[in-house]
C-alpha cells in the first residue's frame, strides 16, 4: 500500500495539468471577443481589431478622409502572442481602362473617353488632362459631360501621350497613348477612402496584459499600447 499512494497522487497531478493545458488551450481561442481599438489623443484616427469568432478577424484602419487599410483572416493566441493571418482578405480592383483603337489616313487623330465607377455609372465633370507643350500651363485638359464623355482632336505624330483622369472623390487615373491611333477609351475609377487590402502578411502582436475591457501589447521599441473595447 504504501508503494500506491505516491502514484495516485502523480496520478491527480497528471489530471490537474493535463485539465489546466485543455482550459488554457480552449480558453485562448475565446479570450477576445468584440472590437479592439488603440487609443489615441486625438479622434482623427482609428485602429481596430474585431474578433469575430473563435478563430477569425477583422482589422480596419481608418482616419478622417477614409479607410486607410483593412484585412481580415484567422488568429491564434500562442504563449501570450496574438498571432494574426491575413489569409482571408479579399483584394479589389485599382483604376482600369480598356480601348478601342483604329487608324486612317487623316493627319489627325480623334480621341474619345468614357468615365465610369466600378458601377458602370457614367462620372460627369471628370477632368481628362494631357500634356501639352505648346500651352501656357504645359498640359491641357477638357471635362466629361452629363454622360461622362470627353472628346480630343490632336495632330498625328510619333510620340506618346501623356493622359490623367481624375475627379473629386475618385483616385486618379494615368496612361500613355501613342499618338499614331485613334481610341475610344472606357475608364473605370476608383473610389478615395475605400482603402489598401491587407493579404497574406502574419503579424505577431505580444501581448502584456488581457482585462474585460482590454488588453495591452509590447511593441518592438518597448512602448506598449493599450488596445481598448468597444462597448455596445
Amino acid at each position: 500500500m504504501g508503494t500506491l499512494m505516491p502514484k495516485v497522487r502523480n496520478v491527480n497531478t497528471i489530471i490537474f495539468i493535463m485539465a489546466g493545458t485543455l482550459f488554457y488551450s480552449l480558453n485562448a481561442q475565446t479570450i477576445f471577443s468584440g472590437t479592439y481599438c488603440i487609443d489615441y489623443d486625438m479622434n482623427d484616427f482609428s485602429n481596430c481589431l474585431t474578433f469575430e469568432s473563435e478563430k477569425n478577424f477583422r482589422y480596419e484602419y481608418n482616419g478622417d478622409t477614409g479607410m486607410f487599410e483593412y484585412g481580415q483572416g484567422e488568429y491564434q493566441f500562442i504563449e501570450n502572442h496574438l498571432i494574426l493571418n491575413y489569409n482571408k482578405t479579399e483584394p479589389i480592383k485599382t483604376g482600369y481602362h480598356f480601348s478601342e483603337i483604329w487608324i486612317n489616313s487623316k493627319d489627325s487623330i480623334n480621341l474619345q473617353f468614357h468615365t465610369f465607377n466600378f458601377d458602370s455609372v457614367p462620372l460627369p465633370a471628370v477632368s481628362v488632362v494631357y500634356k501639352d507643350s505648346l500651352s501656357k500651363y504645359g498640359f491641357t485638359g477638357v471635362a466629361s459631360n452629363e454622360k461622362g464623355f470627353a472628346i480630343i482632336n490632336l495632330k498625328r505624330d510619333r510620340t506618346d501621350l501623356q493622359v490623367k483622369i481624375s475627379n473629386v472623390g475618385f483616385r486618379s487615373y494615368e496612361f500613355s497613348l501613342d499618338k499614331n491611333y485613334n481610341y475610344n477609351i472606357s475608364v473605370f475609377m476608383q473610389k478615395v477612402g475605400e482603402g489598401e487590402p491587407i493579404r497574406n502578411q502574419i503579424d505577431t502582436i505580444r501581448i502584456e496584459k488581457i482585462r474585460n475591457k482590454y488588453f495591452t501589447a509590447k511593441n518592438k521599441n518597448g512602448s506598449v499600447t493599450t488596445w481598448r473595447k468597444v462597448e455596445d
